[in-house]
């Protein structure tokens, strides 16, 4: 099924910044996607990304929230089911932003920039 997507709105709805004494060399990251139809427009769904990433005694989590119109050619396509059925891929702009607010962060807060490629997002 081929979509098209549009995104209209993307905000940081909450962010939190923790130092632990610990600083592990391994990565460690969560991530939880919940999408859901809007009640009066079949076309408009409400992405919503709850993230955690720690690396190097830093542990940023937060929540990203977008609101993307996702249109088929075909009306009989069931388009949610086609979104969650693949939600990591279709998320790939809320994981971006994740990625870039990481950086910011971490570079903010006098470390070298952490960088998070968005395919250790698509990781399982």
């Amino acid at each position: 099924m081929e979509l098209h997507k549009q995104v209209v709105h993307m905000h940081l709805k909450e962010l939190h910044v923790r130092d632990f004494s610990q600083h592990s060399p391994e990565i460690t990251k969560m991530h939880r996607i919940d999408i859901e139809q809007h009640p009066e427009d079949n076309d408009i769904f409400e992405f919503t990304l709850n993230f955690m990433f720690g690396h190097f005694g830093t542990q940023v989590d937060g929540v990203i929230q977008a609101t993307i119109i996702v249109k088929s050619e075909d009306p009989s396509d069931d388009v949610l089911q086609e979104l969650l059925s693949d939600e990591k891929m279709y998320a790939v702009p809320l994981f971006s932003k994740a990625s870039a607010i990481i950086t910011k962060i971490t570079e903010d807060r006098g470390m070298f920039p952490v960088i998070v490629p968005v395919e250790l997002w698509l990781e399982e």
